[in-house]
């Protein structure tokens, strides 16, 4: 049986070729499309989903487990409204010891500038001018000491005395007794002047160690509280302060509140989970401010302008609203070949949810019913230009009259219709009151 059937349209098939090979050859293969008014714009309906103008994703900046999660999807929340907690006992304890960092580097800087340490100065600048006034007395009295004059004197005495007495006895003049008296008493006055000077000595020693001790004292001192280390000590205050403030800026993070207005529409976060960070735990949509998203074709991106009025019907409902464009993508989608445009509803209802179907036309308020055909329709032939118009089963060769051009169409003055059928693209047998068979309609 199927043998049957296979040869029977095997034999159908190559009938058909054969009548389509002869017999037909006057009849032209065509493309057509309507011919369009300026007003087409508002006969062209757009689909597209209702959504919020606001929509936010809420992503915490801190981790952590979910302590509280105060929300539910479809509950209306209030702008800095309370959403959900993250356990901030970490947190807490990070606060207390950036606090105490804080504290301990504004002492210090309160120590460097302070007034305990300008006293310490002043006490090392008169401890340094004391010492350096103990050294000069310590250096004339050393230079000017009539105790070590003395002893000098007494041991210069002394010691001509034995000299002369040390001659005398080598000139066997003088007795041996009287020698060594001479030595005894220049011995005497040569001790005596060493103690002397060893005592205007140790003073001036003590006093040049008196004042090198108060003059490092000083210079230590000063070191301490310069220009310098009072900056390091601000600057180590500073960035004491700025870990405190991130610290509680983290804290404040563990509270999530909302950024708007709105409803919640998803929730991704439950008690005891870790919050994650890169995608949201909550989505918050403005149901109050409401768009509809629709692909607008090159054809007629041009004639569309932002403020242009808007006509959104829900076939779900059987509502209509008012919209208004409010952006115009600049550029077209690079795989549909199609321009984004937003339009804002005016004003909507509780019966208006997001994510509904709407179809949307577009009210131009400048239309004035010009006659639109594609440019590659219109035919020229010795300066006269012409289209091919539909009528019943034959072709008619409309002599037209061209206005400007507009895009991709040319405006015609005369010679068609609006709606009329009119070839756009045909074959090379086409032909005033010809056959014609249609491939394509536009």
């Amino acid at each position: 049986m199927k043998k049957i059937i296979s040869s029977t349209l095997c034999i159908v098939c190559i009938s058909t070729l054969l009548i389509g090979c002869s017999g037909n050859s006057d009849i032209a293969n065509v493309t057509v499309t309507k011919v369009k008014t300026s007003n087409s714009i508002s006969d062209t309906t757009y689909t597209g989903n209702v959504a919020s103008a606001e929509k936010v994703s809420i992503i915490p900046s801190v981790s952590g487990k979910v302590q509280t999660v105060d929300v539910e999807v479809g509950q209306t929340v209030e702008k800095n409204a309370q959403l959900f907690t993250i356990d901030n006992t970490e947190l807490t304890y990070k606060l207390n010891q950036a606090q105490a960092n804080y504290d301990a580097a504004a002492a210090a800087y309160d120590k460097t500038v302070g007034g305990s340490a300008k006293q310490t100065q002043n006490d090392a600048a008169t401890a340094l001018e004391k010492a350096q006034n103990e050294l000069k007395d310590a250096q004339s009295q050393y230079e000017n000491n009539t105790a070590v004059t003395a002893a000098q004197t007494a041991y210069n005495d002394a010691k001509a005395n034995y000299d002369r007495t040390n001659t005398l006895y080598e000139a066997e003049a003088t007795s041996k007794v009287t020698l060594d008296d001479a030595k005894s008493k220049l011995d005497t006055a040569s001790a005596a002047l060493e103690i002397a000077k060893a005592n205007a000595e140790t003073r001036l020693n003590n006093a040049k160690a008196s004042f090198a001790a108060a003059s490092e004292n000083a210079s230590i001192t000063n070191a301490i509280i310069n220009p310098d280390n009072i900056a390091s000590a601000k600057a180590q205050m500073d960035s004491a302060n700025a870990a405190l403030d991130i610290a509680k800026h983290q804290l404040d993070n563990a509270t999530i509140t909302a950024p708007i207005a709105g409803k919640i529409s998803a929730k991704n976060i439950s008690v005891g989970e870790f919050a994650p960070t890169q995608t949201p735990s909550l989505v918050l949509e403005n149901a109050n401010s409401v768009n509809v998203i629709i692909k607008v074709t090159e054809t007629n991106i041009n004639d569309i302008y932002i403020g242009m009025a808007a006509k959104i019907s829900v076939p779900s409902t059987g509502l209509s609203y008012d919209g208004t464009i409010s952006t115009i993508s600049p550029s077209a989608d690079q795989k549909t070949g199609m321009f984004d445009v937003q339009v804002d509803i005016n004003a909507s209802d509780d019966n208006l949810k997001l994510g509904m179907v709407t179809n949307v036309t577009l009210v131009n308020s400048n239309e004035d019913n010009t006659l639109l055909v594609p440019k590659e329709s219109v035919f020229e032939e010795d300066g006269t230009s012409y289209v091919y118009v539909v009528n019943s089963d034959i072709l008619a060769k409309h002599t037209v009259t061209v206005g400007s051009s507009k895009n991709q169409y040319v405006e015609i003055k005369d010679g068609v219709s609006a709606n009329d059928q009119i070839v756009v693209e045909g074959s090379s047998n086409m032909k005033d009151n010809g056959k014609f068979n249609i491939v394509k309609s536009n």
